[in-house]
């Protein structure tokens, strides 16, 4: 059996592996980033400023694995993201597996935050 300690980690560093992964190919400008982008209609200086986000979110989640007031806060900053990403994919009218890293991004912002509070 896992200890609550060792799933918090694992859970915390795939939670910062798909940010990163999201916020590098959005602030590298990736082709197939940008023209999510676009289809989704989001401004250049949004889609960069997301990026940002996203990878503020990931230092705060990691610095949250020795302070989790942080890690706590940033999960839940990072499971907003992905809400926002959601409502646009939504709004674009987006098939569900089109949403499919944001509802993970969610599954593992909320582990983490329940894991920093058993």
């Amino acid at each position: 059996c896992i200890d609550v300690d060792t799933a918090t980690v694992i859970v915390t560093l795939l939670l910062a592996a798909l940010f990163t992964f999201a916020a590098s190919i959005k602030l590298l400008g990736v082709s197939q980033s940008l023209a999510i982008r676009d289809h989704l209609g989001v401004t250049p200086v949004h889609w960069r400023l997301i990026g940002i986000l996203e990878l503020a979110g990931v230092a705060g989640v990691l610095v949250g694995l020795a302070w989790p007031p942080i890690g706590i806060a940033a999960a839940i900053g990072l499971a907003l993201l992905s809400i926002g990403a959601i409502a646009f994919h939504i709004k674009a009218s987006d098939r569900v597996v089109d949403m499919a890293p944001a509802v993970i991004g969610i599954a593992l912002a909320a582990t983490t935050v329940v894991l920093h509070t058993v």
